[in-house]
């Protein structure tokens, strides 16, 4: 049992490349599913997927487009942007040098920084994120062929489960059972998440907006991207316009004005609007939550991040069929805790 169990952890990480697209659609679907019961009011089936189908891909292009117009910005700019936080850290980094009897001459600051840009590690690294893109686009590729799919199978459920457990009642039921439960849970999630990181996204922006830190849309997108991963995501979205901040402002007070309203942002959103709007459809303890998210990004990285919670919580629901798994429910299920400790 436990040579299967290290066995399918090695193949599952093996198999990222073809796992990690497969979950991604299937969430889609689920998100999507709404849209193609509506379409098919007017539409047959195929129609309704296709175009679901046509829309997806549109949002993500655009997406694409617009991070990428924002990327090109700043390649474009870059000798000025090095001339703004050279000329701009100067004062900051001679106040807290001249103690140290440190002084940077004229341009020598700004020539650290260009020496610091033209590093063989930095273009080493700019190599290696442009092969992770072409790996992403095609693994973004794979996700949209998995979602074509996905999305006719999840619509027509009914009919696809009675296939693979055959049309006894109690098999059928069961599954049915367990699925729609499965299927409205991280609809639910996937849709509260989706909401929370655009009203956070924006709420970036707006932050980024009013303070004049630059490129507000990219900092925004990235908190609304950034959100879905938990605990670290919200930390780590604040850290680019934080610093930016940083350098553009001229005096602490407003460096951390700056800092509470994004961090507000993140609070509110997160500890106020996300647990009222989510209410008990994930009740899985924290604890449960953490150990799922360090296990999946330890599986497949940055994208097992992002799918922690939905996964997580499928795990939970597969235990929950299990009759001698009843005491990993027991301590996953964030009532029954409650309840124990009162």
């Amino acid at each position: 049992m436990i040579f299967l169990g290290i066995a399918t952890l090695y193949l599952m990480r093996e198999l990222a490349n073809l796992l990690v697209p497969l979950f991604f659609a299937l969430f889609f679907a689920v998100l999507f599913q709404p849209l193609v019961h509506f379409l098919q009011r007017f539409l047959s089936v195929n129609i309704s997927i296709a175009i679901t189908t046509i829309l997806t891909m549109a949002v993500f292009f655009f997406i694409g487009f617009g991070i990428f117009n924002v990327i090109q910005a700043l390649v474009e700019n870059s000798e000025t942007i090095l001339e703004s936080i050279s000329n701009d850290l100067r004062p900051f980094i001679n106040d807290y040098t001249a103690y140290f009897g440190v002084t940077f001459k004229r341009g020598e600051l700004r020539e650290l920084v260009v020496e610091m840009v033209q590093t063989g590690q930095f273009w080493s690294a700019s190599g290696s994120f442009i092969n992770s893109l072409s790996g992403m686009a095609a693994e973004l590729l794979m996700t949209i062929l998995y979602f074509a799919g996905l999305l006719g199978a999840i619509t027509q459920y009914d009919s696809t489960i009675t296939y693979l457990v055959g049309n006894e009642n109690k098999n059928k039921e069961k599954s049915l059972k367990v699925f729609n439960r499965i299927k409205d849970s991280v609809g639910s999630y996937i849709k509260v998440k989706t909401l929370v990181s655009m009203m956070t996204g924006v709420g970036v922006g707006i932050v980024c907006l009013l303070f004049g830190i630059d490129y507000a849309l990219l900092w925004g997108f990235l908190a609304f991207v950034l959100n879905y991963i938990p605990y670290i995501g919200s930390l780590i979205a604040i850290v680019p316009p934080l610093v930016l901040g940083i350098i553009d402002s001229s005096s602490v007070s407003q460096v951390l004005v700056i800092f509470f309203c994004l961090e507000g942002v993140q609070l509110i959103m997160g500890n106020i609007i996300e647990p009222k709007l989510m209410g008990d459809s994930f009740s899985m303890n924290t604890v449960s939550v953490l150990f799922g998210f360090v296990f999946w990004a330890f599986l497949w990285g940055t994208a097992g991040m992002l799918l922690a919670v939905p996964l997580t919580f499928l795990f939970k629901v597969i235990l929950e069929n299990m009759s001698d798994a009843g005491v990993l429910v027991r301590l996953m299920e964030k009532k029954q805790l409650v309840k124990k400790v009162r």
